[in-house]
């Protein structure tokens, strides 16, 4: 009992981790390490693969991103390895029929034919999982495997397998997802610095050079305002997960527990210290199971709010301190894992008429702002959010404790494609949109102060009214 109660505890940790480390790590590898060292402390994985499909969408064609094994060498991650098909290959049978395999070494043995069945040495111990994307395409495989017969998994260890199979997705769609936005980002800057150098060889075109300019640049906010959007989705996707996953880890237990319950009432050997044992299991799942379903419910209802407004250009009422406590509640993804925190002064009767997606891309970019230039990791810190009515307008201020900038980085901050993060995700539209949403949509001013060591403060003015201008 005492083994199943710690065991939970240890998935529900690991569950939580793998959701934390998706926001803390910077790359694949990186992430998909971490996740291999915690998957060790719940079961056996000295033997440990991730293949992910080809970017270029070729069947059967996989990169091996992180692979440890004892007796093989590993493939290079950044080569394309062709799998055979799905008869002759255990990975190719899990991405293409978008199913887990479990096999011992004589299941695999029995599957060869004139072609070995799969590559390399032949596992003891083998379970493959999919790994798949929000509409259930498959992206890749996630497989353990053991060559050893002291070391082999249990039908609970392969559904736990499952079950992080399912997160370890989840994380993984969002950080393929920034770095495609990254690789983008730097193709696209790139393609601006060489029009910008031609155009000084070339003065004859300069009006129609110009012209494409800012059509690329009026492209490039605009989708750094969906990407936005799209890292909010993926943050609250894999967030939800989190307590999802232990919901039907405990409900698991749970009935795991009253079989065996019913089955010592059934022999004669349910005692009242037994019954009691199996009471503080049932609460205590119960408690976990209410705890997590009530976070998940408040993330749905914070995201479906402002991803709403965000994909919206429409005036309507709302109370300006309840929204922004919507926005941080779906900015916990990006916090959650730094020691920065926020505090926010806001009187309960500030109502407005306005564009709340401008008011919520605001928060969000400054938020990002902050996370990404004004801390260093792992540094902690403080962000304040102060609103106050004035007359018919609405002063909205900012401020936060880290680095600062000195006087000529300031000039420049609301300039597109400035940034002092380039190539470590910065894509330099974060305050030009900021800007242009204060000055334009809410037909407000905006005003930025800072120095080295004192942080950066931005005080914003807005009508109250929009329906009024």
């Amino acid at each position: 009992m005492e083994d199943r109660l710690r065991r939970l505890e240890t998935v529900q940790a690991m569950l939580l981790e793998i959701g934390q480390l998706s926001t803390r790590c910077t790359d694949i590898v990186q992430f998909l390490r971490a996740v291999h060292g915690a998957l060790g402390r719940l079961m056996y994985a000295a033997n440990f693969y991730v293949a992910l499909n080809d970017r270029d969408g070729e069947p059967n064609a996989v990169r091996f991103v992180y692979y440890v094994d004892e007796a093989d060498a590993p493939p290079d991650p950044e080569e394309v390895t062709h799998l055979a098909s799905p008869d002759e290959s255990p990975t190719a049978w899990v991405i293409l029929n978008r199913r887990c395999l479990a096999m011992t070494a004589a299941e695999h043995i029995s599957r060869r034919q004139v072609a070995a069945y799969g590559r390399g040495t032949v596992a003891e111990h083998w379970i493959g999982c999919p790994l798949m994307d929000q509409n259930h395409q498959p992206i890749g495989a996630i497989v353990i495997q053991s060559y050893d017969r002291e070391h082999t998994y249990s039908e609970e260890d392969q559904a736990l397998f499952a079950l992080i199979a399912n997160q370890v997705s989840s994380a993984l769609q969002g950080l393929q997802s920034m770095d495609r936005l990254e690789r983008a980002v730097q193709e696209r800057t790139l393609r601006l610095d060489q029009a910008r150098a031609s155009l000084e060889q070339r003065n004859e075109a300069l009006n129609h050079a110009l012209t494409q300019l800012q059509d690329a640049q009026s492209e490039l906010v605009r989708q750094e305002k969906l990407a936005s959007l799209g890292r909010l989705v993926a943050g609250v996707a894999h967030e939800i997960n989190t307590p999802l996953g232990i919901c039907v880890t405990a409900t698991s237990h749970l009935v795991q527990e009253l079989k065996l319950t019913r089955e010592d009432l059934a022999e004669g050997r349910l005692d009242e210290e037994t019954l009691n044992t199996f009471f503080d299991t049932v609460d205590q799942s119960l408690r976990i199971m209410t705890t997590n379903t009530q976070r998940a419910a408040a993330l749905v209802r914070s995201f479906k709010q402002v991803a709403v407004d965000q994909s919206s250009e429409n005036i309507r009422h709302f109370n300006l301190a309840k929204y922004v406590a919507e926005v941080l509640l779906s900015l916990q993804p990006k916090l959650k894992g730094k020691a920065v925190k926020v505090e926010v002064d806001c009187p309960a009767d500030i109502d407005l008429d306005s564009f709340p997606g401008a008011v919520s891309q605001i928060v969000t970019n400054m938020i990002e702002n902050s996370l990404v230039h004004g801390f260093g990791e792992d540094q902690p810190g403080a962000i304040r959010i102060a609103g106050r009515l004035d007359g018919d307008h609405v002063t909205f201020d900012y401020s936060d404790d880290g680095i600062g900038m000195d006087q000529h980085t300031l000039g420049q901050m609301f300039d597109p494609f400035f940034t002092t993060k380039r190539g470590s995700g910065g894509s330099g539209l974060g305050a030009h949109i900021l800007y242009n949403l204060v000055t334009g949509p809410l037909g407000g001013t905006i005003r930025a102060t800072s120095a080295p060591g004192m942080g950066l403060h931005y005080k914003l003015r807005f009508p109250r009214d929009q329906r009024k201008r």
